[in-house]
């Protein structure tokens, strides 16, 4: 019988970081959790490159996840209906209250968090 981790698809992941001092530098790594397995050093002036080879890795693993087509329209279709319910709830709950300062503040947020998510997806859709 094998072993479960024989049968792991192994993926080698390459990357080009540019450091601080300006040097470009590549690295082959297989990422362990989604993250660097070891630290990464720029070969010249010797800098840390471990934080950003692991936002690299956490950026190509999003781009995977969400698509490269149509991910961010999905995304940000899912933050507009989102702040469409929590602007009918806002509503909802501003129907049920009694004072008129606490129903106007109510009001005002849904509507400023519905405005602001209208307001960014038209802005990234240009």
């Amino acid at each position: 019988m094998q072993s479960s981790a024989a049968n792991l698809l192994i993926v080698m992941m390459p990357m080009k970081i540019q450091c601080g001092c300006g040097q470009r530098y590549a690295v082959e790594i297989e990422p362990v959790c989604g993250r660097m397995p070891a630290s990464v050093i720029c070969p010249i002036c010797g800098a840390d490159g471990t934080v950003t080879a692991n936002e690299i890795i956490a950026f190509r693993r999003a781009s995977e996840l969400i698509g490269k087509k149509d991910g961010p329209d999905k995304v940000m279709a899912l933050v507009v209906v989102g702040c469409l319910l929590a602007g009918i709830a806002g509503v909802i709950k501003a129907l049920s209250m009694t004072g008129g300062v606490d129903v106007l503040l109510c009001l005002l947020g849904a509507t400023f968090v519905f405005g602001t998510a209208l307001a960014v997806y038209f802005w990234k859709r240009e």
